[in-house]
């Protein structure tokens, strides 16, 4: 499966919307650091992993792995404006370029812990990107993965006429059974699939709220492809 952009055309639209970033998603509060929490809850991260961090944007998930005490941590970047943000804000972590499908600067077996957060959408290769996340996943070392599905598209449209967002740039968003069979192709084992469905609220109260009530609700219904992201969280 390859997508109909290139990796130059996902740098440039990110270069772009650097600025606007973290402005827009401090106005969504839980709808966008949702996945920062949830990686803590699902990864069971062990103190003292080496940890991937693929496509790191502003650096936002940093704090919440700092918790965690003597974790080895590689930031790795699509966009060189939103990197030097990150590394602004982070100047004592490791961030650095990738291309999100060329990944020989890690020899096999190299990570714990591979979190890819809103990412597999943007992959010109989506198939070639999981295989080098294997590839340097340690045996049963675990990939802690989210992003949109699908049906994501609609309600993301609703939101752009009324509120200012950064925008998604090139990307495919993709059913829950694609990303399922891409794992099977890519030999990754899924343990765990959790939608999450949230209303954009400008809340975090409510926002919680309506994540615990719906997703409780219609979590395991298709009105979960409409969701606001899903994560797959799979086994080397």
């Amino acid at each position: 499966m390859e997508n109909k952009f290139t990796i130059d055309e996902v740098r440039s639209f990110w270069d772009k919307v650097a600025d606007i970033y973290e402005p827009t998603n401090k106005n969504v509060g839980y709808v966008h650091y949702q996945r920062f929490e949830k990686t803590i809850e699902y990864g069971d991260i062990q103190h003292g992993s080496t940890i991937l961090n693929i496509w790191s944007r502003t650096g936002n998930l940093i704090p919440y792995l700092r918790k965690i005490p003597d974790l080895t941590i590689y930031n790795r970047e699509a966009s060189p404006a939103m990197m030097q943000i990150a590394r602004q804000k982070f100047p004592n972590d490791n961030f650095e370029l990738t291309d999100l499908e060329n990944l020989r600067e890690f020899p096999d077996n190299t990570f714990d812990r591979i979190i890819s957060l809103e990412t597999l959408e943007h992959t010109p290769k989506p198939l070639s990107f999981l295989k080098e996340l294997r590839r340097i996943l340690k045996p049963n070392g675990i990939l802690i993965m989210s992003l949109p599905p699908k049906g994501f598209e609609i309600p993301t449209k609703i939101y752009e006429l009324f509120f200012q967002n950064h925008g998604e740039g090139p990307h495919r968003f993709l059913w829950s059974k694609e990303v399922k069979s891409l794992l099977i192709k890519s030999n990754l084992t899924l343990i765990q699939h959790k939608p999450a469905i949230i209303l954009p609220l400008m809340n975090d109260r409510a926002e919680r709220l309506s994540e615990k009530i719906l997703t409780g609700l219609f979590g395991r219904t298709p009105v979960a492809n409409f969701g606001v992201r899903h994560f797959y969280i799979c086994r080397k």
